[in-house]
C-alpha cells in the first residue's frame, strides 16, 4: 500500500488537520506512563506528510521528562476546549505521531489497522519489543 491522505480533528471541530500514512507499515500502542493512561494509538509520519488545517492557536502542548531522561522528546497536543488529543511532535522536528483516534475517515482501513497494530514496551524504555501485557492497552 501506498500512502493515504486522512482528515482528522478533534472532538469539538476547532482543531484539524491532515495526514499522508501507510498503514502497511503499522500504528502503535504503547504501554509508557502517559500512553496508558491516554490508551494513545498513533502512527508516525515525517513533518512534509502532516499539515495542520485549522486551530494551531487551539491547541494546548503538554511535555513531560521520562524518568531517568534529561529532556522531553515529545510535545503533546490537545485541543483547548474539548481536550482531545489530535498528534504529538516530535522534540526534534523529525516526526509527527497522528492520533488514531482523531481521525475521522479511517473505517474502511479496519482490517489493515487492526493486522498492522504493533506495541512498544516504552515503560522499560524498550521501543523494539512489545510488552509481555497487551491486554490493557
Amino acid at each position: 500500500m501506498t500512502k493515504k491522505t486522512y482528515h482528522g480533528a478533534c472532538h469539538c471541530g476547532a482543531v484539524t488537520f491532515e495526514a499522508k500514512i501507510d498503514f502497511e507499515k503499522g500504528t502503535t500502542r504503547c504501554n509508557c506512563s502517559i500512553c496508558t493512561k491516554s490508551r494513545f494509538w498513533f502512527a508516525i509520519v515525517p513533518p512534509e506528510d502532516f499539515k495542520m488545517g485549522q486551530g494551531e492557536d487551539q491547541l494546548s502542548d503538554y511535555t513531560w521528562i521520562p524518568a531517568g531522561k534529561t529532556e522531553s522528546h515529545l510535545h503533546y497536543r490537545f485541543c483547548k476546549t474539548c481536550g482531545v488529543r489530535t498528534h504529538a511532535a516530535g522534540s526534534d522536528g523529525t516526526f509527527y505521531a497522528v492520533a488514531i483516534a482523531a481521525l475521522d475517515d479511517i473505517e474502511q482501513d479496519a482490517d489493515l489497522l487492526a493486522r498492522t497494530l504493533k506495541y512498544n514496551d516504552g515503560r522499560h524504555d524498550d521501543l523494539k519489543h512489545a510488552p509481555a501485557d497487551t491486554r490493557l492497552l
